[in-house]
């Protein structure tokens, strides 16, 4: 079209008017946040959903657009949301049995006394108020390096039934704990099913 310059491209080939830019980084913005407020227990607004929403044809403009202000991932985009002040309190209250024993978990039971379902559970989960060891076992935040400091003090290697005793728990916690902190790379599981922790 006989254009020789013009703003940089924003996201692959496209280029864009910076004033338009700039309103749908703000429409961008308004749409998460009210998506966040309407569905707080979500993982976040689908990007196709923002793509549409905006009136984009590539998901590429609306990462671009999200870049520096939400947060990307898993196909789709978080803004900062305040959860429900019933799941915070449920959470706190979680968190107080917590301080007692840190790496007894709470059962189903207990669970289901506060009215923390697998969905609310999840979403504090990404929120960071508590550490999702599994889909049923639940500590605080840091419990993880909290554990590595304790098995640490342990002569390696050492067994599951070891390291149950030294982190003053079950055997419902602790299994699922170990598988943990072996996919997070702390500990590593030997052929005869004990255990070490691996050089930092």
């Amino acid at each position: 079209m006989g254009v020789t310059a013009g703003p940089p491209p924003v996201a692959g080939e496209w280029v864009a008017d910076p004033a338009h830019w700039s309103a749908l980084r703000g429409r961008l913005a308004a749409l998460a946040a009210a998506h966040a407020a309407e569905h707080p227990l979500a993982p976040g607004m689908p990007l196709d959903a923002a793509r549409a929403a905006l009136g984009l044809t590539d998901r590429r403009l609306v990462e671009a657009l999200a870049a520096g202000q939400l947060s990307v991932a898993g196909g789709v985009l978080r803004a900062k949301a305040e959860l429900p002040e019933r799941l915070l309190a449920a959470v706190r209250e979680l968190r107080r049995d917590l301080a007692a024993a840190p790496f007894l978990a709470p059962d189903a039971g207990r669970l289901t006394e506060l009215g923390l379902s697998p969905r609310e559970l999840a979403a504090a989960g990404r929120a960071g108020l508590l550490l999702r060891v599994s889909e049923a076992i639940v500590l605080a935040p840091g419990a993880d390096e909290q554990a590595a400091g304790i098995l640490a003090g342990l002569a390696a290697p050492f067994t599951t039934a070891q390291a149950r005793q030294a982190l003053g728990t079950t055997r419902r916690v602790a299994i699922p704990l170990l598988e943990y902190l072996d996919r997070a790379g702390v500990t590593e599981r030997l052929a005869d099913d004990t255990r070490r922790l691996r050089p930092r």
